[in-house]
């Protein structure tokens, strides 16, 4: 792909929002698994037998590895292929990226799933958090664009900060490093 003007560089920043996208749905699935854990949770709980930290700890850890292979599957299938930046380090920098932006949204939709406690409500909830997500992420609508009283949800989206490290870790590269025409 071109480097040429700034319409390639969107072309570009579109493929890092649709990555972003992909691995932010992933999360997703932790909704039904929490919604099917909490008899057991509220029956444990309820029993004195374990803190709340100390069942829901396990569960973040042991999804790491997997968020690894998910992450890892994705950027290796896409980086390169879609003609990001050749150097390593911001292959690896990106694959970190998404790992946290991975292990964010898994939390996230757990908590959605624990305050909603029905799979109706909660994947109600849910997408409804997605959606807000998305919308203030700063690629659907500009920050510039956002109503003042709406900046909160800017500020408050973890896809911005995310649509922003990978922007730049995009656009930093040599590869970008001379004057574009529009």
């Amino acid at each position: 792909m071109h480097r040429d003007t700034v319409m390639d560089g969107g072309i570009y920043v579109g493929a890092l929002f649709f990555s972003m996208t992909i691995v932010m749905f992933n999360g997703f699935s932790e909704l039904g698994m929490t919604i099917t854990k909490l008899p057991v949770f509220y029956k444990q709980r309820d029993l004195f037998f374990f803190p709340a930290w100390a069942y829901s700890s396990p569960t973040c850890i042991l999804k790491i590895p997997s968020t690894l292979v998910e992450v890892a599957i994705w950027v290796i299938m896409t980086y390169y292929v879609i003609g990001l930046d050749p150097y390593a380090g911001r292959f690896f920098k990106q694959y970190f990226l998404l790992l946290c932006l991975n292990q964010v949204m898994s939390g996230l939709f757990r908590f959605i799933g624990a305050i909603g406690r029905n799979m109706i409500v909660a994947s109600t909830f849910g997408t409804f958090g997605l959606l807000s997500i998305v919308v203030f992420g700063g690629f659907i609508i500009s920050r510039d664009d956002v109503k003042p009283w709406w900046i909160w949800g800017y500020w408050i989206s973890p896809m911005m900060y995310g649509q922003n490290a990978m922007a730049v870790n995009e656009f930093l590269g040599r590869q970008w490093r001379h004057e574009f025409w529009s």
